[in-house]
């Protein structure tokens, strides 16, 4: 999986209301910053609901990387990119990390312990996918598009406003449904 935005539904009113209906994918680690925007109607999958053996051969077999590669400093926003040795050092750390968490939810698997536990350890290295609509965007491409913004939260975003700028909603009238 990787980044993604697909539209399902878009439609027009014949008020000019225009409601987008996308499934989005997007890391997992930024899910709260994506439902921090009040505007959007949104459903995801809950991690307490897939089976514990399902996630796991998702994070082993197409983890979440990050993106990008930032030198630390003060702020919300990460530095200068790192070298490209220093990039390779950080994803084999990252995916260090993440052979450490398989291995502590197989250890809590064994014991017998239920996937509403065992799953969240898995979840910086999850894709998440999300079905959100809305009839209000550009405050969320605003903040989520500019390059202040989270890379891996900004990558999504980006495609986001790509496919509805590149998509034609149906036009709708009085006592049709956006289905």
């Amino acid at each position: 999986m990787s980044h993604a935005a697909r539209i399902l539904a878009d439609s027009v009113s014949p008020d000019g209301v225009r409601l987008t209906t996308m499934e989005v994918v997007i890391p997992r680690i930024v899910l709260a910053e994506f439902n921090t925007h009040r505007m959007f109607s949104r459903n995801s999958a809950s991690s307490r609901a897939i089976p514990v053996e399902k996630m796991l051969k998702r994070v082993i077999e197409d983890p979440y990387i990050p993106s990008e590669w930032g030198q630390n400093q003060k702020g919300m926003q990460a530095g200068e990119p790192v070298s490209l040795q220093d990039v390779q050092r950080a994803q084999s750390a990252w995916l260090g990390a993440r052979d450490l968490a398989v291995g502590q939810v197989e250890d809590l698997l064994d014991i017998g312990i239920h996937k509403q536990w065992t799953n969240r350890l898995l979840e910086p290295w999850l894709w998440h996918t999300i079905i959100v609509s809305a009839t209000e965007w550009d405050n969320f491409f605003h903040l989520r598009c500019h390059p202040h913004a989270h890379p891996d939260i900004r990558k999504t975003a980006e495609l986001m406003r790509e496919a509805m700028e590149n998509h034609h909603p149906e036009e709708l009238d009085y006592g049709q449904w956006h289905l």
